[in-house]
């Protein structure tokens, strides 16, 4: 018991009830009355009193409860195939010495005590109840768990124990993580017993850690899943071969090529040598295919004597070959929007590569830089000017330019601070090959500014085709100047004082006052473009995005010749080329129109080829720009998937894909236990007594968990005067009852 005074202070309850004594001491008048009745009035107000300075002191009972608190032991054992394997003591297998544990500790497991509750599972790949029969823990006759894990399963016992006291938990297998896919790793499930719970964790390992002879292997273990190239152009292959167990020794290792028709080829075969045990070794295989189409590599490496798994000697992966790409160099002095966005759009085009190359101007001691790889006639199709002087590049550079135009490349000037005139172009050799003319005095220091102005068109500046063209047709002919019309206008242009006559050389977009802006022209074989804009970034800024997408790749159709290609494309993708068995593969697939347009008013017929030929109908659903969709795949073996387009009645084509499901036996594939990593796991929890065990000190271990001093849960109750409704009007009633009957007694005696 203790008390609570009101403004925490004892002395200002005394002084209250002193004062209340002294009020009383003063007297009341109780005139006549005998000193009987004076005695019952004084008593009656001295109880008021008691109970006022009572209030005041709040009087508080403190109670402690002490119940016995129930405790959880967890004990699980591992059901995977890898209990099979040798235990490494004589012939038994790790099932057999699990078994033979935990009969040494059954009857002490199911007779635990009332303070200790038992939670029995078995694990593999997932969590399972571990049945206990008429005080007998019934486990299966063989183990079948096709993969092992430990820390999602660890995780998953623990998760119904939450806010409850675990005692221990004891772990037996032989630790080898085996999930293709594990939901938690064992750190995380190792820290939950440890922050969660401030339990023990005791691993128990069966089965030996292993040596190089106990697990011989050969595993090619990296490989691309896919490959993209261009015909004709070489590719190298690489992978990874780990060796384990065969030290020094020569492996053969091969690549092989299979078309569409099962047809089989080998590419190359190299011999690969360890010089440690456990090392990886990279192999890699240059290759240049010849024909356009859908294949598949295999790198094998050949299985060794002794070897126990063969099953990951052999990687696949898939190689599509297109129909020549294209390539662009675009060189630039700075990283500006226009460079950014066009660089941009033209990236979007699958079959155009663009490299870009920033020449700043602060380098110009080190010019003119060497691009003599750049301008080799066999690596680019096309190249794109922008502000670049012309002193960056050189002279000698810049005829080799113009040679590769005459030979049938294509080129694009845009405007700049430092294009056309104004980057010193007049009198060097690409200022023949351009199709407008430079003034005399254009790019000069010292103009005025009203020389200046003659250089350059203010804008706003809207674009107007001035004839029908592949590179400005951005919706059919009867839209076309309409969809020009929406777009925002450039912010300024170059004004080109004079566009030459010649062969191809036209005007295909003007400014309102007839000024040219985009301008064409050939060089011997090759396609030229001069755009005397440098704004074109505003349209996708605005909204148009897919104009200028569809405006740019155009034009580098454009300039290698390509303006014919009238087709439509499906394209169907798949972000990984090789699953595990039970997985769920993302499907994407979608169509595009010659110019590179999405096309979202298709409608896709998809099909999945199972192993064995058998087909299974699936569903793509639109989302935004393509077309999604996903299919779980369980059976090893080859799939693909085929889709095929249609518009309106009208077959827009189709695609393939092939994928592959791993036929790898990971639970066998490496006979080495883990004990590493259960004494890991039993480490996490080291300070609450957590520790790795051998099997035979299991019945001691159960023994000292039962032996512990019982768990006791406190629990205080607290009451204080008022605190309750029921003795708050108890005393509220009192203290009403004797000033009612003070008052009622003072009444009748006549003094009120």
């Amino acid at each position: 018991m203790s008390a609570d005074p009101v403004l925490g202070s004892y002395w200002a309850v005394a002084l209250i009830a002193l004062g209340l004594i002294a009020l009383l001491a003063l007297g009341p008048r109780y005139g006549k009355l005998s000193w009987q009745r004076k005695t019952v009035l004084t008593i009656l107000r001295l109880a008021i009193i008691l109970l006022v300075v009572v209030a005041l002191l709040r009087p508080t009972k403190l109670t402690t409860v002490k119940t016995p608190r129930t405790s959880v032991v967890i004990v699980m054992v591992d059901i995977s195939r890898s209990m099979q394997l040798p235990n490494g003591q004589g012939d038994k297998s790790r099932w057999q010495a699990q078994q033979q544990a935990i009969a040494q500790i059954e009857s002490q497991l199911t007779n635990l005590g009332p303070d200790l509750e038992l939670r029995t599972y078995q694990y593999d790949s997932r969590l399972q109840p571990w049945e206990v029969k008429n005080g007998r823990l019934v486990l299966p006759d063989q183990p079948t768990g096709d993969q092992t894990d430990v820390g999602t399963s660890l995780f998953a016992a623990l998760v119904p124990e939450q806010g409850k006291r675990v005692a221990a938990v004891v772990l037996l297998g032989d630790g080898a993580q085996t999930a293709f896919d594990p939901q938690v790793e064992v750190q995380e499930a190792g820290r939950k017993v440890r922050d969660d719970f401030a339990a023990p964790l005791y691993t128990v390992t069966f089965g030996p850690a292993g040596d190089a002879a106990q697990s011989r292997d050969v595993a090619v273990e990296r490989l691309d899943e896919q490959f993209t190239v261009f015909v004709k152009n070489e590719l190298l292959v690489k992978g990874i071969v780990r060796v384990r167990g065969y030290v020094q020794k020569d492996i053969p290792v091969e690549l092989t090529l299979e078309d569409s028709t099962g047809k089989k080829q080998v590419i190359g075969q190299r011999i690969v040598r360890a010089a440690e045990d456990g090392k990886q070794l990279e192999v890699d295989f240059p290759f240049t295919p010849q024909q356009v189409g859908h294949f598949r590599l295999t790198m094998t490496a050949a299985q060794q004597e002794g070897e126990l798994v063969a099953k990951n000697n052999t990687l696949s992966a898939y190689l599509t070959v297109l129909e020549g790409g294209l390539r662009v160099l675009y060189l630039d002095g700075e990283k500006r929007f226009e460079q950014k966005f066009l660089r941009r759009a033209i990236n979007a085009s699958p079959d155009i590569d663009l490299d870009d190359r920033i020449i700043d101007v602060r380098g110009k001691p080190r010019w003119p830089i060497d691009l003599s790889e750049d301008l080799k006639p066999t690596k680019y199709d096309a190249y794109i000017l922008g502000e670049v002087d012309a002193a960056a590049i050189g002279p000698q550079q810049l005829q080799i330019l113009a040679n590769n135009v005459a030979a049938g490349k294509g080129l694009l000037m845009i405007g700049g601070r430092r294009s056309f005139g104004w980057g010193h172009y007049r009198g060097t050799p690409l200022e023949a090959v351009l199709p407008v003319k430079f003034d005399s005095v254009e790019g000069s220091e010292g103009l005025t500014e009203a020389q200046l102005n003659r250089f350059f068109i203010d804008g706003p500046l809207p674009l107007a085709p001035t004839q029908p063209h592949p590179i400005t047709r951005l919706a059919s002919e009867a839209q076309n100047a309409s969809a020009w019309k929406k777009l925002p206008p450039l912010a300024w242009a170059h004004r080109f004082m004079e566009v030459k006559t010649g062969p191809g050389v036209r005007v295909l977009l003007q400014s309102p006052a007839g000024d040219p802006l985009l301008v064409s022209g050939e060089f011997g074989r090759g396609r030229v473009l001069a755009f005397a804009g440098e704004s074109s970034y505003r349209w996708p800024m605005h909204g148009f995005e897919q104009e200028h997408k569809r405006f740019w790749r155009q034009a580098i159709l454009w300039l290698v010749r390509r303006d014919d290609l009238d087709r439509d494309d499906v394209w169907i993708k798949l972000d990984q080329r090789r699953f595990n068995p039970g997985s769920r593969v993302q499907i994407t697939a979608g169509a595009r129109s010659s110019t590179g347009d999405a096309i979202t008013t298709a409608t896709f017929t998809t099909q999945l080829i199972l192993p064995g030929g058998d087909k299974q109908q699936l569903r793509l659903s639109l989302d935004g720009e393509q077309y999604v969709g996903s299919v779980e795949v369980k059976v090893p073996g080859d799939y693909a998937i085929e889709t095929v387009a249609n518009q309106e009645g009208r077959k827009l084509g189709s695609a393939r894909a092939e994928f592959l499901v791993f036929d790898r036996d990971i639970e066998l594939s490496n006979p080495a236990a883990d004990p590493d990593q259960m004494a890991a796991l039993a480490a996490w929890t080291k300070a609450d007594g957590g520790r790795p065990l051998n099997p035979e000190e299991l019945p001691a271990l159960i023994a000292e968990i039962k032996s512990r001093p019982k768990d006791y849960e406190v629990r205080q109750t607290k009451w204080q005067l008022a605190s309750t409704a029921g003795d708050a009007w108890l005393f509220f009633g009192v203290l009403i009852g004797l000033l009612g009957t003070d008052w009622f007694l003072r009444k009748k005696w006549g003094l009120v």
